[in-house]
């Protein structure tokens, strides 16, 4: 089997790491990135580990994969369309390893998922902090279904696969918990450690709120939000390590685009014209919105 891992940063060199640990007979596995390398660092638990996987151009790679890995930020996708189209075959599985939602027609073999991968990529290593798990929607998959038998039967690939048939509740799911965390770490320029005031715990509960309802009354797959999901996001939240900042405040903190258009924008664009009263996700999209327009 033949993967491919579109992206070295923190999502595409963790899979890589892990999926590097699957026997080299039966898997064939190829990271890429805009800039070629010899390998990576990951730190992780206070200790920096050098991986010897090399980070092939993603611009010369030309063979074609069974499974690709779209692990960068979602405003690459249509930059990539050319590239994904020549490394893949008609019955190529890409999994979308990406935030947000609204991008799943990129492509024809394109495979929705629920990434929990955490970490930051810095000049020289890339820091990892919490969780490695790629959640997919429960249907039948002709090179996925393979891998996820081979990372089960092997212990020292310390990664989860699945697939879920609550997969599009999961996904609305981790779509809200972005809203909250990105939104108030990114505006703030502050890390986890945001939610030791009251007042930013208070305006992310009310975020939450109003993005809940938005998709508990707009979504069309059917899913309805708990009422008890607010505070379950909150515990997630609380639970993460003080230093630790989300996509959306490094790329805040870079100057670099960010992917509201997926995330905050995506919910605000769920309810149309609707009366839905939402002071804050609106207050929220229009600062991304002036922040994207620099």
């Amino acid at each position: 089997m033949k993967i491919g891992i579109i992206g070295a940063g923190a999502v595409g060199s963790i899979i890589a790491r892990e999926f590097s640990k699957l026997p080299a007979d039966k898997v064939q596995l190829t990271l890429m990135a805009r800039t070629p390398r010899d390998g990576f660092t990951i730190l992780e638990d206070g200790v920096k580990t050098y991986h010897e996987i090399q980070v092939h151009d993603v611009n010369k790679v030309s063979e074609q994969f069974d499974v690709v890995f779209i692990a960068t930020k979602t405003p690459a996708l249509k930059m990539l369309k050319d590239t994904v189209d020549n490394i893949t075959h008609k019955n190529s599985e890409i999994i979308y390893a990406l935030n947000g939602m609204g991008y799943d027609s990129v492509f024809a073999g394109g495979i929705p998922s629920v990434v929990y991968i955490s970490g930051q990529q810095h000049n020289d290593y890339i820091e990892h902090f919490v969780n490695q798990k790629i959640i997919l929607p429960e249907t039948d998959y002709t090179y996925i279904d393979e891998l996820i038998a081979m990372i089960n039967v092997r212990q020292q690939v310390n990664f989860e696969l699945l697939k879920s048939s609550d997969f599009h509740k999961i996904r609305y799911e981790k779509l809200l918990i972005n809203v909250g965390i990105n939104s108030v770490t990114a505006l703030s320029k502050n890390t986890s450690k945001i939610f030791e005031d009251d007042k930013m715990v208070q305006l992310t509960r009310q975020l939450l709120e109003e993005a809940i309802a938005v998709v508990n009354k707009y979504n069309t797959d059917g899913v309805q939000i708990g009422d008890d999901f607010t505070e379950a996001a909150m515990d997630m939240y609380y639970s993460y390590p003080r230093d630790m900042g989300t996509s959306m405040y490094y790329d805040v903190m870079a100057n670099r685009t960010t992917e509201f258009e997926h995330i905050q924008q995506f919910i605000f664009n769920m309810k149309e014209d609707g009366d839905l009263h939402t002071p804050v996700l609106d207050m929220v999209v229009t600062l991304f919105a002036g922040y994207e327009k620099q």
